[in-house]
């Protein structure tokens, strides 16, 4: 397989290979060219807003400050998804290269085929081009659609001299600050679906794998690794409900029961980005427990039978040396080996990975739903605690 690695995917890869995942190395690992052109795309982002906001005055100020939607996707979001991005690069590369192995040789061309065509395509002019105009072609057509009167518009987004009804600094979030925020979306999206194109493309092919292996994914356990680079886009999502939410409560006075349904919709998102794609290996998993179940299970059943045949058969044979014979031990062996085989995972997704993506995804939500609570609710609940 070719690499083409850069500076920050090199600082990725090693970063993917500790095994452990903090959102605070993404600015330690990350390179200065990546934090330089990081630090521009939030200032571009975010600095003019406030700027026409100060200008406005005050009170225009303040209600951009505590624009909660705002703050969380261009002051966390975006960076998050630019500083992640090269770090999940290098867990993929990773994995990928960790199929080689179970390429038969005459199908690593087409593997190797896969492979590049999975970088050339993230990698691509054009389609980051399509990326960039379908961004703007959205930002265009909602536009026409927003009204003052909606719920998602704040006092700083109002007033004269923008487009239609907009401030300055709302007509500029409309039109440039959003737009860059949903191309990085596009971009994270866009890599994902080329993932399970290539993980697809890997399922078909003649997988060398073992039944028996001990990871109960037929040795295919280092997939999980390639899902936890999925944690800061699980982060964004809970970020942007968020947001979201805490405008609507805290400054329409709407109750957190009301957004019982975000929940399950937050769930359902990351589910559908980050796990779903995973279930190109599961014909795959589920034909090599069927063949090692029937392989597996017939030579435990042969074994089996010489054992009755020897100990139970002929109770003679036993004495005080028979717990010494390797015949037990042997049997005991052989059988832990069916068990593995009929425990194969059906999906390369851990119980874990799947709690840690969920708990990563409502971290942002929890200071909402705390702020939400009323003092005195909490100050009962604390002496109760206390006391």
């Amino acid at each position: 397989m070719q690499h083409s690695p850069r500076d920050e995917s090199k600082v990725a890869s090693s970063s993917a290979l500790s095994g452990q995942w903090r959102f605070l190395d993404l600015l330690h690992g990350a390179s200065a060219r990546l934090l330089t052109v990081t630090a521009i795309t939030v200032a571009v982002a975010w600095v003019p807003l406030a700027i026409f906001c100060v200008v406005r005055g005050g009170a225009t100020f303040v209600s951009f400050l505590t624009d909660y939607a705002i703050q969380s996707r261009f002051l966390v979001i975006l960076p998050v998804l630019m500083l992640a991005a090269p770090n999940l690069n290098g867990r993929l590369e990773m994995v990928a290269r960790h199929f080689e192995p179970f390429v038969p040789q005459n199908q690593i061309s087409r593997f190797q085929a896969s492979w590049t065509s999975f970088e050339r395509l993230r990698n691509s002019r054009l389609a980051q081009g399509v990326m960039v105009l379908l961004t703007y072609a959205i930002a265009a057509w909602l536009a026409q659609y927003l009204s003052p009167q909606g719920t998602e518009i704040m006092p700083w987004t109002k007033g004269g001299g923008g487009f239609r009804w907009m401030s300055l600094a709302g007509t500029y979030a409309v039109f440039v600050s959003y737009p860059i925020l949903a191309y990085l979306g596009f971009l994270w999206l866009w890599r994902q679906l080329l993932w399970t194109r290539f993980m697809r493309s890997a399922a078909r092919l003649n997988l060398r794998v073992i039944a028996a292996h001990p990871d109960r994914l037929a040795g295919l356990a280092f997939l999980e690794a390639s899902l936890r680079g999925q944690m800061p886009f699980s982060f964004c999502l809970g970020a942007g409900l968020a947001g979201a939410v805490a405008n609507r409560v805290f400054h329409h006075g709407q109750k957190l029961t009301n957004f019982n349904y975000a929940a399950g919709a937050l769930v359902g998102a990351v589910l559908l980005i980050c796990i779903v794609p995973y279930f190109v290996f599961t014909p795959v998993l589920m034909q090599i427990r069927r063949r090692g179940l029937l392989r597996y299970g017939a030579f435990a059943r042969a074994m089996g039978e010489q054992f009755e045949k020897k100990w139970l058969d002929q109770p003679d044979n036993v004495n005080q040396d028979v717990l010494t014979v390797p015949d037990f031990s042997a049997t005991t062996d052989l059988y832990s080996v069916v068990s593995i085989v009929n425990d194969i995972r059906v999906l390369p997704v851990g119980l874990v990975d799947l709690y840690i993506l969920m708990v990563v995804a409502f971290i942002p939500v929890i200071p909402v739903v705390l702020g939400a609570i009323p003092f005195d609710i909490v100050a009962r609940a604390a002496v109760k605690l206390l006391f």
